[in-house]
């Protein structure tokens, strides 16, 4: 009777924890379809790309609707965009980092949160390091697809962060990508004189996992890509990349 009764509450406690974690995929599940929605109807209403017939093949030019978009949410400032990637969002800059971890571009609520550039940063990246945040989502959303750049065959053939702003279009290159720790140099921005940059610049690049020609230097200005890894609270993967080039947003624009 004792045993009887041991094993029915066993069961019981068994099926409970079945339903929870079921509960919970299912949550997720919904979870992820409706930040995958809403950030594919963004695509699909302010962003576009397409082929352009010149000699080079792979030409294309892309076009961005910022004025609708900062209509939608005035935090909107501009577009950040990796080829061949899931990365291709409207990019925000707040008064605090922690509005964004929670809300989409549209100020809906949501774990997918959206791109957004830290607070203590010009909104025009202006800045010798300006730091851009974004999740690391399963699915590869966001900033979930970052971690591939560990990969040296997808950091050589996603070479360039492309970033518009009105009429601009601001073009980097990456040089460095590493796992860190939210304490590291990655999240320093300020610095008093040319050789502190230049440490900083020194210190990033060697901690790169992947080893490029490019040696960024005191006149550049730097964006870092950051999201979390999910291993532990502090732990950050990042992706440094210079300002090689900005371009006229206009129907000359071809994105290589």
């Amino acid at each position: 009777m004792i045993k009887d009764r041991i094993y029915s509450i066993i069961q019981t406690i068994l099926i409970g924890l079945f339903a929870y974690a079921t509960i919970n995929i299912i949550g997720i599940a919904i979870h992820y379809n409706e930040g995958n929605k809403i950030y594919d109807e963004s695509q699909e209403k302010y962003f576009s790309v397409r082929q352009k017939n010149t000699r080079d093949s792979n030409s294309e030019k892309f076009e961005v609707d910022i004025e609708q978009l900062q209509k939608i949410n005035p935090s909107i400032v501009g577009w950040i965009y990796i080829k061949d990637s899931n990365v291709s969002y409207p990019l925000l800059h707040h008064t605090d980092n922690e509005k964004y971890l929670k809300k989409t571009y549209d100020n809906r609520t949501s774990n997918f949160g959206s791109i957004f550039i830290d607070f203590r940063n010009d909104p025009n990246l202006f800045d010798s390091n300006s730091i851009i945040y974004g999740h690391n989502t399963k699915n590869g959303s966001m900033f979930g697809s970052l971690k591939k750049y560990k990969d040296s065959n997808y950091f050589y053939s996603h070479p360039k962060i492309h970033i518009i702003y009105g009429d601009k279009v601001f073009e980097y290159e990456i040089f460095s990508v590493y796992t860190t720790l939210d304490s590291g140099p990655a999240y320093v921005i300020d610095f008093s004189n040319d050789d502190e940059f230049q440490n900083f610049l020194t210190a990033i690049t060697s901690l790169s996992v992947i080893k490029t020609d490019i040696k960024p230097d005191v006149g550049d200005k730097i964006i870092t890509l950051s999201t979390c890894t999910s291993r532990t609270e502090d732990e950050r993967f990042v992706v440094h990349a210079r300002l090689a080039n900005v371009i006229t947003y206009d129907e000359n624009l071809t994105i290589e």
